[in-house]
């Protein structure tokens, strides 16, 4: 090994040289290959020996405590100004106003035993967020607790006075360093009088504050540096409560003076020392006597006597009209524009006599005395007296006594003008801090049983409540008054005769019956006494035929055989009649089968979705079109045309032709076909409906194909169809889960099962792929086209006794393929409806099907062929390992999973066992954690299946045989302290340093926590996914960074061509930010983000084939823990964004599988083809987590912009081509609860609707502006849950382009008023108005031309800091309310806290400055001063043997110079001068001019480091040795830390060698398991030797490297404390000479004086091995140097 080792060092001394020719270069090249891993293997024996024994005598070393990785939180929203400061409920109030906080008085079970959120610690502080208690480990006692990090746990408490604070806190462990803070209310840092904003270490550090009343809390904020949690060990609180003060205040008109009647008075006038004149004010005088008699305010609240309340007050006001007979509108209204509510109820004044208003108890805050916006009355108003008793300090008052507290009082019970089938109860009766608590109305029926009851919590004098009753009749209604712990006040009763509006019927079927009758059917009608049916001569107005009856069905008679009718039945009831409802018939002479159509389901309407013709005539055509219906796989939105079966006494058979008349390709829920199913809904309902079918469909079908046919093995080939032919198979749905859906009691019938598969293969012999089987598609069909494309298909379903049989025929009904699913018990299609099953066609989404030659066959069972046996259905096995196949970490995870129960066992490549012989369960993860080694590591997996598994009932394993198989790992430990480098031409095998950039594939796969992966600006022509893999990770201090390189020109842009789906992101705690992905394949996403707490930046996702940015989870096998959750999108932008189908492709996405806390902040969508934002989820997957929009920009989506007048590729400058749906915010699906939120965000010139819950039933919307969308501007709304529980609050909807109003229809529980109340401005079709009355008008905006939008998707839609700027459009003025519409200022998680990458910049000048180094190396070192120490480091590099042997010869000349470090930690905004602290951890690179009559040709140069700071672990006072990269600029040397280094140099030695091939092989490189090589040279494939790029030094921020630049890729075998050789190998790019550095630490690294001093003593065991390590090292190299030298001489 030895002998092999001096070979393999030779070599290498001969490249460095440049004493080889190319041909040996390139057998060197793998020669060093075989070396690195038998020298590591050598070194890294002899290193593990050395540590060990000199361990022995090591001082323990304490390991710093780990940090708990916590979810980033998102800022909260302040909503409302609290009006009085309470302490926290369960707080108990100090009899001497001292609390005291001490962790001692705390228990814990176990250390980091998390406090619940809401707990009262000491009776006074409260627990918020995260918070854990941590203990001693020797005495068990709770010695602090620790608050998350970020902001994301607190300790809270309230001042209702004045204050003085003392905290103790800590960091998290002995050499931590953690960010503290006080914070207000609004989250504003309170300085404390130390002014500390970090703590250090274990031991408190005190701070101490004077507090004004308010709430407040203890944190460890976000920092750039020390983003940690801290510790709290001790708090108090000496509270000073003030004494209370009550003042009045009092206008009285009188006391003014004016010139004239009508005098203005000036905007801001201070009047009485308290009021403040705001906006148009006037003086009225009385015309006799000259006194002014009142002030006038301007109408719709342009003019205001505005009062600030700083406790509480009650107020009394004096108002009247402008005229005698004048009426005014008047109000009291609050900072945000909202009416407070007057004891009296009122809210307009008649005449010039003074009318009183009165408030109690307002809360602290602004106050306007206004006239509002009314539509009856707007003119302004007089204020007469206002008279504010204030009181403030001490406690707030104790709530009034309930018994002064009035009853509460019915006014009115009357029908809803909009809706007779409403009735609004309106109640008088104080709601809030001195009246109750709620009020609530409750609805009883004649025989006093409580029907409904409705409930308002919302602090106001005056309430409506709707009820909507079910039947006609007399009602009573009783309002009762609550507060908790009193009796309850009721009202009288009123009761209100209430008459249910008669409904039209609903018409199923007209059938004619033969012989001139026709049988018509139709669905009830509540409290119709009869019906009736009448048929009228298509043509003609004279009735036929007609009949009354009570039944639901009746037969005409006398009708003429041959003609048309028009059939319409009309309900009755009393004298009454409903409005008609008609179908057309044609009258046979023969009966005909009747047969009925129904438009139902998830997303259909009647409009689009219809049938024409009559299939007893022959023919019936059926279609779904205008994106309406869906085909799922769980429940459908069908277009069906259908007839009755007996489920017992009929088996039936249902053979058809189906010609397709045209298709439109969308997302894959088009389609159509033939179904037999136990439930249809009703016509028009568009609500999710589930039944049982089955179906033979031709829609989206995949499948595995083995090479002759489809098959369950699913690692054969993945055949995609779209459209393909195959079949839906939906059972396990009970009548029972129906009712416990409407009732909100489930989502999904647990019993549900759902089978698909194909009839048709003749995709399987073109390989993996996308395909499509159906022809006349109008549209790009999505997959590439089979031969011979289907038009005409013809269907069959057959009902025997052993079950349904599903197939395609050919034209002679030869079978070409059929599905037989077995129901031997005859109830699968019985279960929701038992009596009827319904067989038909049907169409959906952008579907037209013409049926012929249909034939309906039906056999008694009894007459019928027997049933068959359950034939076994074999299941083909598969196991596998779900991790990834590269590892950043050696600390890694085995997840088997498999689809059979039985035994594991895992082994590694030595023999040792991961797992042995567990059990594990089918479809189930099993996590085995493991430890990986340097480079490939190989796991066998044997798995045995249990003997007696069965997948299913009818089911077996098509083997049972034990099944091995290995799965490699690789890892490899490449520096985590340097950067890497990526360019659009970066090599797999280059190092990642700057001049030798990687591919981006390769970066990804071994990036290491806190690294940063620089992109080069420039286009990436990509043909693979950018994957990073589950299990690459960052960590919560230490993300991975993929950034744009700031020192590259342009933007880096990943460009896939169409080829494939753009990046996934499956690890944690990454940071994408400033790069672009465009071009993904068609249905694949630009990047979609599958793991969590990860951050993407300033990203830009453009022209993909699907959605820009989604948040979706990774496999088909995860469950919601593994869902992604807490990642923030910040400030990106998503455009023209589209797939064929113009169906899917979104903005952004957070649907179907996504966990809690994913916000997007900041972010603009538009001109995408689908939403600009969707949170879809279905009843399948459940519920997803709650999604946060904010500070976001959504406009033109549903509409694409492409080139050549629409027709070619999408195109920023194209013309608008109307796409899809076409929503700005799509907040949910399926009627599941999301409680998703949305704040601050605009959406404007939509397609569709602006804000929509899409049948979720809970989004929060917040300060949200909705401005002329082509659908609802705001759209809440759910199709299936019984209950809504929408909040709104500041919504600005306006519109000037069209007159369609907005769609609130809330359900059940809803409290009303989170919806409609004053601070949202909903659009009713001609205006904007809140719940008073108050109008919105444009003149609340800068500038409304959105049709000028498009610089948002610029330069100038963006601040410097990445944040929107809406360059006034649709900005808000002054007009507007305090907290109505968005204002995007900024976001609520600037991109400020996300840490930067340091950066560094570094020169050297010749000659030591005085005083430059320090005193104590100067000592160690023997010399007295710079001069000295100049001529020391002369002699000791010429001197040196470390210096020669690197040098291959020994060195003539020296120079001396001093390095300058100078580094930034924020990016490059501002510079310091590198310390030991702030050093970079993978040091920096220094050129170094050449010596004066030297060059980089005729010169080979070794360079000595005075190892000065002693940063990096290096040891101040020793030298190291480097061999230094020659470049144009000069000598580049990379160092660990800043200070003297010398030169030395002779002349290069001739070489004789001749060259045998001056043109280097790039195809011959050679790579092992470990670290990638690269072939060595430094010229390109023309043979000319390119420019090295020269570093740069100036300022303005332009340092050749961010911190920790990767420059060398390298197995490193290093221990400069124990004084061990220190060999690093570094390949080098095509663009710079070859010389690698190495590094050689010579003897005088050993501290100077002899042997370290240890416990006492001079000399011991522990150093003698690591002298002896030093020693064999040296004397590796020093055999090596001789046969150089000795290869010299024979050459």
């Amino acid at each position: 090994m030895l002998t092999f080792l001096r070979k393999c060092f030779t070599h290498c001394l001969y490249r460095r040289s440049g004493m080889l020719s190319m041909k040996e270069a390139e057998e060197e090249n793998k020669m060093k290959v075989r070396a690195r891993v038998k020298l590591k293997k050598l070194m890294g024996g002899v290193l593990a020996l050395s540590l060990l024994l000199s361990g022995l005598y090591a001082s323990p070393v304490r390991a710093e405590e780990n940090d708990v990785a916590l979810p980033p939180e998102v800022q909260a929203v302040s909503i409302g100004d609290a009006n009085v400061l309470v302490p926290p409920e369960g707080t108990v109030k100090a009899a001497d106003g001292e609390y005291t906080f001490v962790p001692g008085d705390l228990t814990a079970a176990a250390d980091q035993e998390v406090i619940v959120e809401g707990t009262v610690l000491a009776n006074y502080f409260k627990s918020i967020g995260t918070v854990k208690k941590r203990i001693s480990s020797s005495t068990g006692a709770v010695t602090s607790i620790e608050v998350g990090s970020k902001g994301s746990g607190a300790l809270q408490f309230t001042v209702t006075g004045t204050a003085d604070v003392v905290i103790g806190m800590s960091s998290t462990g002995s050499s931590n360093t953690s960010a503290v803070s006080l914070v207000d209310a609004s989250g504003n840092a309170v300085d404390n009088k130390e002014g500390i904003t970090t703590v250090t270490g274990t031991s408190a550090t005190t701070m101490t504050y004077s507090l004004s009343a308010g709430t407040y809390q203890i944190i460890s904020p976000a920092n750039d540096l020390y983003n940690r949690g801290a510790r709290i060990l001790s708090v108090n609180v000496k509270e000073a409560e003030a004494e209370s003060v009550t003042n009045t205040y009092t206008f009285v008109p009188g006391d003014l003076t004016a010139a004239a009647d009508q005098e203005e008075i000036t905007e801001g006038t201070t009047i009485a020392e308290y009021f403040k004149s705001m906006g148009t004010v006037k003086k009225r005088i009385n015309k006799t006597s000259g006194v002014v008699t009142s002030i006038e305010v301007g109408s719709k609240g342009s003019g205001a006597l505005q009062f600030t309340v700083t406790g509480t007050a009650d107020v009394v006001i004096g108002m009247s009209s402008t005229g005698t007979s004048n009426i005014s509108a008047v109000s009291l209204v609050d900072a945000a524009g909202t009416a407070v509510d007057n004891i009296e109820g009122i809210t307009t004044v008649t005449g010039t006599s003074a009318t009183t208003m009165t408030y109690k108890g307002l809360g602290a805050g602004t106050y306007r005395i206004i006239s509002p916006a009314n539509d009856a009355y707007n003119r302004g108003a007089r204020i007469l007296s206002v008279t504010v008793t204030e009181t403030t300090g001490g406690s707030r008052p104790e709530r009034a006594d309930w018994s002064t507290v009035a009853d509460p009082v019915i006014d009115s019970v009357a029908l809803d003008s909009a809706n007779s089938g409403k009735i609004n109860v309106s109640v008088s009766g104080l709601v809030g801090y001195d009246g109750a608590d709620k009020v609530t109305v409750v609805m009883l029926d004649a025989a006093g049983n409580e029907i409904e009851s409705e409930t308002s919590a919302k602090e106001v004098f005056s309430h409506t409540l709707t009820f909507i009753p079910s039947a006609s009749g007399a009602y009573t209604f009783k309002a009762v008054l609550i507060r908790e712990g009193e009796t309850d006040k009721e009202s009288a009763a009123e009761t209100f005769s209430f008459v249910l509006p008669l409904a039209a019927p609903v018409m199923k079927s007209v059938t004619s019956a033969g012989k001139g009758t026709a049988a018509v059917k139709w669905n009830e009608v509540p409290e119709a006494d009869s019906y009736i049916v009448s048929a009228v001569k298509e043509g003609d107005t004279a009735v036929a035929a007609t009949v009354t009856t009570s039944e639901l069905q009746a037969v005409l008679t006398g009708l003429a055989v041959g003609q048309r009718y028009v059939v319409s039945v009309v309900a009755v009831r009393g004298t009454e009649q409903s409005k008609a409802s008609s179908m057309e018939v044609d009258i046979t002479s023969e009966a005909q089968r009747e047969w009925v159509f129904a438009a139902f389901g998830a997303s259909i309407d009647t409009k689009n979705n219809n049938y024409i013709g009559n299939i007893n005539e022959g023919s019936v055509t059926v279609y779904s079109e205008g994106g309406k219906g869906k085909i799922q796989t769980s429940h459908d939105g069908l277009a069906f045309y259908y007839t009755e079966m007996d489920p017992e006494t009929e088996n039936f058979t249902i053979t058809a032709d189906i010609h397709v008349d045209g298709w439109t390709y969308s997302n894959a829920q088009e389609g159509f076909g033939m179904m037999a199913a136990d439930a249809v809904g009703t016509h028009g309902d568009s609500s999710s409906f589930f039944n049982n079918s089955f179906q033979a469909v031709s829609t989206k079908i995949e499948y595995n194909f083995d090479g002759t046919g489809a098959t369950s093995d699913t690692t054969a080939t993945k055949i995609s169809m779209k459209l393909g032919l195959g079949y839906n198979a939906r059972q396990g749905v009970t009548a029972q889960d129906i009712a416990d859906m409407k009732a909100g009691l489930i989502t999904m019938p647990p019993g549900f099962l759902s089978e698909s598969g194909t009839f048709e293969v003749s995709a399987g012999p073109l390989g993996a792929g996308t395909y499509n089987l159906i022809g006349n598609c109008k549209t790009a069909a999505g997959g590439a086209d089979v031969d011979n494309l289907l038009t005409d298909i013809r269907l069959q379903i057959q009902r025997n006794n052993t079950g349904y049989i599903l197939r395609y025929l050919d034209q002679e009904n030869n079978v070409l393929s059929e599905k037989l699913i077995y129901d031997l018990e005859r109830n699968a299609l019985t279960q929701i409806d038992a009596d009827h099953i319904y067989v038909g066609f049907f169409a959906a989404r952008n579907a037209r099907i013409t049926v012929t030659n249909m034939t309906l066959t039906t056999i008694a069972p009894e007459d019928d062929a027997p049933a068959e046996g359950h034939e076994i259905e074999y299941i083909y096995p598969k196991y596998s390992i779900e991790s990834a196949e590269i590892s950043n970490s050696a600390d890694y995870t085995l997840v088997y999973y498999g689809n059979a129960d039985g035994t594991l066992t895992i082994a590694k490549e030595d023999g040792s066992v991961v797992v042995d012989g567990q059990h594990v369960l089918a479809n189930t993860k099993n996590p085995f954690p493991t430890t990986l080694v340097e480079g490939t590591n190989q796991f066998t997996v044997t798995f045995t299946p249990d003997a007696d598994y069965k997948p299913g009932e009818y089911q077996l394993l098509t083997s049972y045989e034990t099944q091995t198989f290995t799965h490699s790992v690789t890892y490899n430990s490449f520096n985590a302290e340097q950067n890497i480098y990526v360019s659009p031409d970066g090599l797999p095998s280059n190092d990642g340093s700057k001049y030798s950039p990687m591919d981006i594939y390769t970066a990804v796969q071994y990036v290491k926590p806190g690294q940063y992966i620089m992109l080069a600006g420039g286009t990436y022509n990509l043909d693979r996914t950018v994957k990073v893999e589950r299990g690459i990770n960052g960590t919560e201090d230490d993300m991975i960074y993929m950034i744009a390189d700031p020192e590259t020109e342009g933007r880096p842009v990943f460009d896939f061509g169409g080829k494939c789906a753009g990046m996934v992101l499956a690890g944690d705690y990454w940071y994408f930010q400033g790069f672009d992905v465009t071009r993904s394949a068609d249905a694949q996403k630009g990047i979609q983000v599958s793991g969590s707490y990860n951050i993407l930046d300033q990203i830009n996702t453009y022209k993909n084939g699907n959605t820009g940015i989604q948040i979706s989870r990774y496999r088909g096998t995860d469950e919601f823990e593994d869902w992604p959750a807490y990642n923030l999108i910040l400030n990106c932008t998503s455009y023209l964004n589209a797939d064929k189908g113009y169906e899917d492709a979104d903005g952004f996405a957070a649907k179907l599988t996504v966990g809690e806390g994913n916000v997007f902040d900041g972010c603009i969508s538009a001109y995408n083809a689908d939403d600009g934002w969707d949170l879809f989820a279905k009843v399948q997957t459940g519920s997803i987590g709650a999604v946060t929009i904010q500070n976001c920009v959504a406009f033109k989506n549903g509409y694409v912009l492409r080139a050549d007048g629409g027709a070619g590729d999408l195109d920023l400058n194209g013309v608008e081509v109307n796409a899809g749906n076409g929503n700005g915010f799509k907040m949910g699906g399926d009627s599941m609860s999301g409680y998703h939120v949305l704040i601050n965000s605009i959406s404007f010139d939509n397609k569709a609707k602006g804000i929509d819950s899409n049948s979720c039933p809970d989004i929060q919307v917040y300060s949200s502006t909705s401005f002329d969308n082509e659908s609802y501007n705001v759209a809440f709304y759910t199709n299936n849950a019984p209950n809504t529980d929408f909040y709104a609050e500041g919504i600005l909807s306006l519109k000037v382009s069209n007159g369609i109003g907005e769609n609130l229809k809330p359900r059940g529980t809803q409290a009303a008023e989170n919806i409609e109340n004053d601070t949202n401005y909903y659009f009713n079709g001609t205006k904007s108005l809140n719940k008073s009355g108050a109008e919105a008008g444009l003149d609340w905006f800068v500038r409304t031309d959105v049709e000028n939008a498009m610089f948002l998707l610029g330069e100038g839609g963006r601040n410097a800091d990445g944040t929107i700027n809406m360059q006034g459009l649709l900005e808000l003025t002054d007009a507007a309310p305090a907290g109505v519409g968005a204002r995007l200022s900024g976001n609520s998680i600037p991109g400020e806290s996300i840490k930067k990458p340091e950066r560094s910049t570094a020169d050297a000048v010749e000659g030591i400055p005085e005083g430059s180094v320090p005193e104590e190396v100067l000592a160690k070192i023997g010399c007295g001063n710079a001069a000295e120490l100049t001529e020391h480091l002369k002699k000791d590099i010429l001197a040196s043997s470390g210096a020669a042997a690197l040098l291959g010869t020994v060195p003539n000349q020296t120079a001396v110079y001093e390095v300058n470090v100078q580094i930034s930690l924020d990016g490059g905004k501002t510079w310091e001068s590198a310390t030991k602290d702030n050093f970079p951890k993978g040091g920096v690179d220094v050129t170094i001019a050449y010596p004066p009559n030297t060059n980089a040709k005729d010169f080979n140069f070794v360079i000595s480091h005075l190892i000065v700071l002693g940063c990096n672990g290096q040891e101040p006072g020793t030298i190291e040795y480097l061999v230094p990269r020659k470049t144009n600029s000069g000598l580049l040397v990379h160092l660990m830390s800043a200070s003297p280094v010398t030169v030395a140099w002779t002349g290069v030695v001739e070489d004789d060698t001749p060259n045998q091939d001056d043109t280097p092989n790039q195809d011959d490189t050679e790579e092992d398991d470990t670290e990638t090589d690269v072939t060595e040279t430094g010229e390109d494939q023309n043979g000319e030797t390119p420019k090295s790029k020269s570093p740069k030094t100036g300022d303005n921020g332009n340092g050749v490297y961010d911190s920790g630049a990767l420059d060398k890729m390298v197995a490193k075998v290093n221990d400069i404390e124990s004084g061990t050789a220190v060999l690093s190998g570094s390949a080098n790019d095509k663009s710079e000479p070859s010389i690698a550095d190495t590094v050689i630490t010579s003897a005088a690294q050993l501290p100077v004086g002899g042997m370290p001093d240890v416990a006492g003593k001079s000399f011991d065991m522990g150093w003698l091995v690591v002298a002896a390590a030093f020693l064999l090292a040296i004397a590796t190299v020093g055999t090596a140097v001789w046969e150089h030298r000795k290869s010299e001489r024979k050459d």
